[in-house]
């Protein structure tokens, strides 16, 4: 079939003809033979007979070839695009993923670039802007964060919990809400989960099921319910039923190897870290495997004596767990994130503030200083701040802490035993016909939070350090929202999705490692890290770094955040984050990316309660008790 020539272009589009000529005018070379035609199946059917006609007819010169390859290209990757946004969730997900962030990532470099190399600003001003583009950017990465779900969000609670006093405090405040929880999805879609993944329905499953959700995390949410008994006689049994959301796995692979782009252009030295999580997450999405690790934590802390008696881990309901859904024993508690901050509250009322934000800000600035200057344990908690309003701290020296803490406890107990008294006191004053003119919720009755926060760090620090170097086998993503305050004082250590597991090997590398950071023996933990497999190099190439720089890296993962001057071997000075920035690791053993990430964590959760630690002191009987077994 031949195509319309000019003189059968129908008459509503004779018009348009003198456009056509003019095309083919510029074009094409004048014809010398009869023009070959192209056949109707090559072009699209949205192209109007008389363009076809003129546009598409030979001659085929060398410019004319070329736009219709780049027409041809422009309209095949706009169907294949198209196509894969519609049909393929990985792909829509990777769009979803830079359309957020790239904005973010440019105007990072944009005001880098223009405050250094066009204003030429001093480094106070440049800071000064980034905490302008801190403040603005840090609520738009929260938002996508949760518009994402998933990985993001683990690695939003993570970075919130290990960045204090060392990311922008903008980023840790606003990323710090994501340890209680995610917006929850519908009851309908949870059932419907349930019940496609154990193959009974609701009803025979649950006597009663919560559908407001007690918990929502990452990659799964959490209902309390009641198990509707085997056999006629038996106590319905109350547990939580753990859902994992449909999606998670199937954008798993998306998620990182968008990561893994994103850290390359933001921050490359944090490659080696972003590539660990892929394996790491791995194993979280079968809640079979969870199960086991609960079951094998059990034994073990039981087998060191920490459970039940200093820890509870939950039991798993064996009645339901499936890969996606996993039934566990209920306890009931207060979640650590939430302590930390009544007890900030709590202490800033006491002060004269209005609630802990203020005292979150001023503590996160006293703990930058306190690692600046080298950083471990030190004076726990709110005398960090020695402002003036704080003068009682200075005259009674570390005890102010106790003192203050109590004193906030008991203003809190006489205000709720006012409120009681108000309550009561109404009710008596009322007529029954009264009872709706006073809402209750004018006089709300303060939730109490009655924990020693010291000691309940302190068994957190400890029972970790018996789970990765005695035992082997630990809970990975310790995070206060997983960590539950018990009524006795006990600690419910929740979420088992993430567990490490470590060699014999391994374990004696990490033991000895902690009694030389200890020790502070820079030699001998640089020496464990070379021979047990540990390499890095710095910008200049030298493949073997400093002592010094090795201990200090080591103290970064198993010990505490310092970030005063580095002192080389030769006597010159560096600042610690030029260190870190011009760091390039080449291989990291599994011992070490294991033991930072947990480290991080601890460190990180206790420097959140104003009470900054030394990992490896905490740790060192717990490593000496491991190496005299080795002997």
């Amino acid at each position: 079939m031949l195509f319309p020539t000019k003189n059968s272009t129908p008459r509503r589009l004779q018009s348009t003809s003198h456009l056509v000529d003019k095309i083919n005018r510029i074009m094409c070379k004048p014809a010398t033979h009869k023009p070959k035609m192209l056949p109707a199946f090559m072009l699209p059917s949205f192209i109007t007979p008389p363009i076809m006609s003129s546009f598409f007819q030979g001659p085929y010169s060398k410019r004319k070839i070329v736009l219709l390859v780049f027409l041809a290209s422009i309209l095949l990757g706009t169907i294949t695009f198209t196509t894969l946004y519609t049909f393929h969730r990985g792909f829509r997900r990777t769009i979803q993923f830079w359309r957020g962030m790239a904005p973010l990532i440019a105007k990072y470099k944009y005001v880098n670039f223009k405050a250094t190399k066009i204003d030429h600003c001093s480094p106070d001003e440049l800071e000064e802007r980034l905490n302008v583009y801190r403040a603005t950017t840090a609520p738009k990465l929260v938002d996508l964060i949760l518009r994402l779900g998933g990985i993001y969000i683990k690695i939003g609670q993570v970075m919130s919990t290990i960045g204090q006093g060392l990311l922008p405090q903008q980023y840790v405040d606003a990323l710090k809400p994501l340890q209680n929880g995610v917006p929850p999805r519908g009851y309908d879609e949870i059932s419907r989960i349930i019940e496609k993944s154990t193959g009974k329905k609701m009803d025979d499953l649950f006597v009663d099921f919560q559908k407001k959700p007690i918990g929502s995390a990452s990659v799964a949410q959490v209902h309390k319910a009641t198990l509707r008994p085997k056999n006629d006689g038996d106590n319905p049994t109350p547990v939580v039923i753990k859902v994992q959301y449909p999606e998670v796995a199937e954008l798993f692979d998306a998620d990182l190897s968008n990561l893994e782009i994103a850290t390359r252009l933001f921050a490359p030295e944090n490659m080696e870290v972003t590539k660990s999580l892929r394996k790491r997450h791995e194993n979280e999405l079968d809640f079979r495997k969870e199960a086991d690790n609960l079951r094998e934590c059990t034994r073990d802390m039981q087998q060191y004596g920490v459970e039940p008696s200093l820890v509870r881990i939950p039991r798993v309901v064996d009645d339901i767990c499936t890969q996606h859904v996993l039934a566990m024993e209920y306890l009931e508690g207060v979640s650590l994130s939430d302590a930390i901050k009544d007890e900030q509250d709590r202490v800033a009322k006491a002060l004269g503030r209005k609630d802990g934000d203020e005292l979150k800000t001023m503590l996160a600035s006293k703990m930058r200083e306190h690692f600046e200057n080298g950083g471990g344990a030190g004076e726990g908690g709110m005398q960090m701040l020695g402002d003036k309003s704080m003068k009682i701290m200075n005259v009674l020296g570390p005890s102010a802490t106790t003192l203050l803490r109590t004193y906030a406890s008991v203003r809190d107990g006489i205000e709720n035993a006012a409120i009681s008294v108000v309550k009561f006191g109404s009710k008596l004053g009322r007529k029954d016909n009264d009872v709706g003119l006073i809402a209750d919720s004018a006089v709300k009755k303060k939730k109490k939070i009655n924990v020693n926060l010291g000691r309940a760090l302190k068994t957190l620090v400890h029972v970790h350090g018996i789970q990765m170097i005695l035992s082997g086998t630990y809970n990975a993503d310790p995070h206060p929202g997983n960590v539950l305050l018990l009524p006795d004082g006990r600690l419910g250590l929740l979420d088992y999705g993430m567990v490490g597991k470590l060699s014999p090997k391994d374990r004696e590398a990490v033991a000895r490692t902690i009694v030389a950071l200890s020790d502070n023996d820079k030699a001998a933990t640089a020496k464990l890290y070379r021979e047990n497999g540990y390499k890095a190099t710095l910008q200049n190439g030298k493949d073997d770094v400093d002592d010094a720089v090795l201990h200090r890296f080591a103290s970064f993962h198993f010990d505490k955040i310092d970030l005063s001057p580095l002192t080389l071997d030769n006597g010159e000075k560096m600042d610690i984050m030029d260190v870190f920035r011009s760091n390039r690791e080449k291989a990291v053993p599994t011992w070490v990316e294991e033991g930072r990430r947990l480290g991080g964590l601890l460190v990180g959760v206790s420097a959140q309660a104003a009470r900054p630690i030394s990992l490896a002191k905490e740790w060192r009987p717990i490593a000496k008790q491991a190496l005299r077994k080795k002997e």
